[in-house]
């Protein structure tokens, strides 16, 4: 990313400001793109791209997602602090009830630990793209999301990690078969379908049936509860057999195609 101007306010949360002199275009105010656990920087930066080409007078906030957030809840919080701020400073304290005025924050999520969260409150009127979101609690799933951060020629790296995930998940099992306790998987997603804390023009969902961490019919069953929530679902698109997180790059000009028509929904 360090080919693009950035400004880093937490470990986790990265600002592009929009550049002053490009031509305005119709767009959001604000995009919030919310990247996957273990993205990568020049992972990130082709998406960042291609929204500075589509929309050069947004600024653009990224959240990025890391596996210790997932138990050291006070410090993600910590780290989103000026993600609220950047929120405030760019859209104001307008109020999200207000369901004539015109939509001016787009948020791409591949990962949901965010909304839950943020101190924001209920965020302003907005358009959402889920890509490759939100799963649950699988022994299996848990276990290929964490060596899915693991490079897969760093195979010294991925014998030592292995058992670590295996742990983890092991612990997560216990939490939630054994114990009872909430599975933490789902929670972040239910913020996404909490009216008091979303309300939206509308959303789609990205996803894949081959997709071996996200589970096809865990997003559709989130897409049916968005929809008997009475979120409006503009796009659910399967990629087919494209992999996890990857289906900007399996076909570029549809997916950019859902996005833009997402936002002008």
């Amino acid at each position: 990313m360090a080919s693009i101007p950035r400004a880093q306010l937490s470990p986790s949360v990265f600002l592009y400001n929009p550049d002053p002199k490009a031509d305005p275009k119709p767009g959001p105010r604000l995009i919030i793109f919310a990247s996957w656990a273990f993205a990568q920087d020049n992972h990130i930066v082709k998406y960042v791209t291609k929204y500075q080409e589509l929309f050069p007078g947004s600024t653009i906030l990224v959240l990025k997602s890391f596996l210790r957030h997932m138990f050291f809840i006070p410090e993600a919080r910590r780290e989103l602090i000026p993600a609220a701020e950047v929120i405030r400073n760019v859209l104001g304290t307008e109020s999200s009830s207000d369901e004539d005025k015109e939509p001016s924050l787009l948020i791409h999520a591949f990962f949901e630990y965010w909304l839950e969260h943020n101190d924001q409150g209920r965020l302003p009127l907005h358009a959402t793209v889920l890509d490759s979101t939100p799963g649950r609690y699988e022994y299996w799933v848990i276990v290929a999301a964490v060596m899915f951060g693991v490079p897969r020629g760093r195979w010294l790296q991925r014998l030592f990690s292995l058992p670590l995930a295996h742990l983890l998940s092991s612990v997560m099992w216990i939490w939630v078969r054994v114990l009872g306790g909430r599975d933490w998987v789902p929670i972040w997603g239910d913020g996404a379908n909490d009216p008091t804390r979303s309300v939206e023009t509308c959303r789609s969902y990205v996803y894949s049936r081959t997709d071996p961490l996200i589970p096809y019919f865990d997003v559709e069953a989130h897409v049916k509860d968005a929809q008997d929530k009475g979120y409006s679902v503009l796009h659910q698109v399967d990629f087919g057999d494209s992999d996890h997180v990857a289906h900007a790059r399996t076909d570029p000009e549809r997916y950019w195609k859902i996005v833009r028509e997402t936002w002008e929904a």
